[in-house]
């Protein structure tokens, strides 16, 4: 098995049917997450190359100015396989794994300020799992609770307290 990281970041114009190579991720890895606020790519997490290491590190693209910025606050948890999606200006961060087991968290990230705070945890820990938001609603799909390539068909929604 080949786990090698990658930083190459490109774009896909359907139009022109053509990818356009930018300014690469200042840190390799793979099984990370990602998600968009305010027209900002964050990617989060992941495993660093072939180590299986998990990492906790937060990076900010620019696609307007095709710039990183990698200074943001760290994840609370060490963690790959994980699934981020935006809503209200946050990023949720839900589920991955490590060698050790599965992870039921759910930690949400405030770019505005910079901060991390954990959420109400996942009923069930697992990885590898897909998240959508819908109406103020984080809707987790599948995925596995165990390290590697185990499945599950749990499916479960994570209502928003919205007295923010």
């Amino acid at each position: 098995m080949n786990d090698r990281s990658l930083n190459v970041v490109e774009s896909y114009d359907p139009v022109a049917n053509r990818c356009t190579t930018h300014t690469p991720m200042p840190t390799s890895r793979h099984h990370a997450a990602s998600a968009v606020v305010g027209g900002k790519i964050y990617v989060i997490g992941g495993r660093l190359d072939i180590s299986y290491e998990c990492t906790d590190i937060v990076e900010k693209y620019n696609p307007v100015s095709d710039e990183w910025t990698t200074n943001l606050e760290p994840m609370p948890s060490r963690r790959s396989g994980i699934a981020a999606t935006s809503i209200n200006g946050s990023i949720y961060v839900l589920g991955g794994e490590r060698l050790q087991g599965t992870f039921d968290n759910n930690e949400r990230y405030d770019p505005a300020n910079n901060m991390w705070t954990v959420e109400a945890p996942m009923p069930t820990a697992r990885h590898g799992l897909g998240v959508v938001s819908i109406d103020d609603n984080i809707y987790a799909i599948g995925r596995g609770p165990n390290p590697g390539l185990s499945i599950s068909w749990e499916n479960e929604i994570y209502y928003l307290n919205n007295t923010d």
